[in-house]
């Protein structure tokens, strides 16, 4: 949803998502997969470990939906990382703390050094020139932000992720925009949402009634994407 004839520059403050937005995902992903393909045949042993990966992220994708998740008693959890740990320990019959230490190590920690040469520079030089304009920039993101976002050499005037203990939800649901506004005295029209996924930044931001603009997985896309806002 794009508002025609009015600047990005006209709103308030501009609501980012990071992966996949701040830096390109695709071209992470095949860096990272050769990195556990590396790991699988240097340690065999040890593969059990990115099966744990693979399904916590497909777990992450459609928590929301799942079926038999007051049967493990994570429905009512206010941790929501803690809680999907457990789940997925449960159906490889892992302790959850080594499906914590996997995706912490695989989704978390070894991608910081590789994620800036996959940062979109285009965004990089707008949140800046936003900023230059007093308009604010902040982080709303399913995943952990600050040492990603450090790792990119990128800086927000405020961070909002679902594993906040604050917030717990994740995308589609909105709860981070209200809370963006309620604690920054801003209203759904001083939004502008930019983010990659039009099922997650999108329907969130259509929930909330702020404008958003959804990128497109190509860098020339993107480029022409950018000169039209």
């Amino acid at each position: 949803m794009m508002v025609a004839g009015k600047s990005i520059f006209e709103y308030r403050a501009v609501v980012w998502d990071l992966d996949g937005t701040l830096y390109y995902q695709r071209k992470m992903r095949l860096i990272m997969l050769k990195e556990m393909i590396k790991h699988a045949l240097c340690h065999p042993l040890r593969i059990k470990e990115l099966f744990a990966v693979k399904k916590f992220r497909e777990i992450r994708e459609k928590w929301d939906t799942l079926p038999d998740r007051e049967m493990t008693g994570d429905a009512g959890d206010t941790d929501l990382a803690k809680a999907q740990y457990r789940y997925v320990a449960g159906l490889l019959h892992m302790e959850s703390s080594a499906v914590r230490e996997a995706v912490e190590a695989w989704m978390y920690e070894r991608p910081l050094a590789f994620i800036a040469s996959c940062r979109d520079e285009e965004a990089a030089r707008l949140m800046e020139s936003l900023r230059e304009r007093g308009i604010a920039n902040y982080i709303f993101s399913d995943y952990p932000i600050e040492d990603k976002l450090k790792a990119l050499s990128l800086s927000a005037e405020g961070y909002y992720a679902a594993t906040d203990a604050r917030i717990g939800v994740l995308k589609p649901d909105p709860k981070s925009l209200f809370l963006i506004m309620s604690e920054h005295g801003l209203k759904a029209e001083d939004l502008f949402v930019i983010g990659d996924r039009d099922s997650r930044d999108g329907e969130a931001a259509r929930r909330a009634g702020c404008t958003f603009l959804i990128l497109a997985k190509s860098r020339r896309e993107r480029e022409r994407q950018y000169r039209n806002i």
